[in-house]
């Protein structure tokens, strides 16, 4: 709304509201001369007033007043045209302002205009208009509150709508009912809070819980709910906590991560909760790189494996002989794997071969499985070979060739050329 009206004397003369001029008022105003009667500038102001011009009304009655003897008794009157000047061009703007939903502004202007003409009947018929419109407003705003159950903003609503008319025909009743609910809900409060009070002695911490909340939800504003709410959910955490140390104990950090989480979210004041749940954090990060590491493993990916293993050695707190074991679990994967090796040469022949690898399973270490034992036979194979074979090649006789050659295929059949020698012997 703009700044409070100027009144020049006995007029209220409207700004940026107020209407143009009309053909009409052009006409009236030329005939306002020196030469119309004073009962036609009367006329003049009162044709104006009625019309809704009232910018014009108001210069009219100015000159009229100028041009109209001092004592003349149509002074008087144009006294009382003037009022009724100023008063219509008030209560049009509050109209406007009503129209467009601008009520608080309205209102403001009526008490203006009560103070420029006091007891004036238009003037209040207008503010119980205004005020009647502001109480249904609120009335409406209060209903739906009350069906959202938001019982106080909706006793406010009452309030208010009856401020602006005492006499509504149903903001009281709908007032009533809203305290008649709120002392209800009162009751249940108190009933849901001493049955917390009675689960939370019996330790039973979640039904506790629930009826806390619910006595909160009927009382929002109870500091001793809040209070008993935190405690139940610091005894929640604490078992909560419990349970998580005992799946740390059994290295099951991913789980104790969760447990730690939901303790931290009903205790959330804890530093030891919080400072809890980011070593297990990282205890479960690393536990999934451990297995991750495994399976790299598996796949004899061994480099992908280590770099994995390297990061959680960096990172862990409680997982170091994990890693460790690890790490010595590649190590004895490779060894397998070369022992089997080992294994596969012997078994194709290979004896060299198979010595080689079967030396390579146990270096660094006295004994795997029976590497040292089939590494010792498999050399001495290798000597007894050669030993048998340059015998046979100094033999002169065929059947004392045929002899060292048969022994020597009894263990080791793909050595050199024995079975071509024993089939040319066996040819003769």
């Amino acid at each position: 709304m703009s700044s409070p009206r100027e009144y020049p004397p006995g007029v209220f003369v409207l700004d940026p509201m107020s209407r143009p001029l009309t053909v009409a008022a052009l006409l009236l105003s030329a005939c306002a001369s020196s030469n119309s009667t004073p009962e036609q500038l009367l006329l003049e102001v009162q044709t104006l007033t009625r019309s809704g011009d009232y910018q014009a009304a108001a210069k009219a009655a100015e000159a009229a007043k100028v041009q109209i003897p001092a004592d003349s008794p149509l002074q008087e009157e144009l006294a009382r045209a003037a009022v009724e000047v100023s008063l219509a061009s008030g209560l049009e703007v509050v109209r406007t302002l009503s129209l467009a939903d601008r009520d608080d502004e309205a209102l403001a202007l009526l008490t203006e205009l009560e103070e420029a003409f006091p007891g004036e009947p238009m003037v209040e018929a207008w503010r119980r208009r205004v005020q009647r419109k502001q109480a249904d407003y609120w009335f409406e705003i209060a209903r739906s509150a009350l069906a959202s159950s938001q019982f106080e903003a909706a006793r406010v609503a009452y309030e208010r709508a009856i401020d602006f008319e005492p006499d509504h025909a149903l903001a009281p009743a709908g007032l009533a009912r809203v305290k008649l609910l709120e002392e209800y809900r009162s009751g249940l409060a108190v009933d849901y809070y001493f049955s917390g009070v009675r689960d939370l002695t019996e330790q039973k911490l979640n039904e506790s819980e629930n009826s806390f909340e619910k006595s909160r939800r009927y009382d929002a504003e109870s500091e001793r709910t809040r209070r008993r709410i935190v405690e139940v959910r610091r005894e929640k955490a604490a078992g909560r906590v419990a349970y998580a140390e005992q799946l740390v104990a059994d290295r099951r950090y991913a789980a104790a991560r969760a447990e730690y989480a939901e303790a931290s979210r009903l205790d959330p004041a804890s530093e030891e909760i919080a400072e809890a749940f980011n070593v297990m954090r990282i205890e479960a990060e690393v536990a999934a790189l451990l297995s991750e590491a495994e399976s790299f493993v598996l796949r004899s990916e061994f480099a992908e494996a280590e770099v994995l293993i390297a990061e959680a050695a960096e990172r862990t707190e409680l997982q170091a002989d994990l890693v460790e074991a690890a790490r010595a679990g590649i190590s004895s994967t490779q060894v397998g794997m070369r022992y089997q090796r080992a294994l596969d040469l012997e078994h194709d022949f290979l004896f060299p071969e198979a010595i080689e690898v079967y030396g390579e399973v146990l270096s660094g270490r006295d004994f795997y499985e029976d590497a040292r034992a089939r590494k010792e036979a498999l050399e001495n194979y290798v000597v007894e070979a050669a030993r048998l074979y340059a015998e046979a090649e100094a033999s002169t006789a065929p059947a004392d060739k045929l002899a060292k050659f048969r022994q020597i295929e009894t263990f080791w059949p793909e050595y050199k050329d024995i079975l071509e020698q024993i089939s040319g012997l066996e040819d003769e």
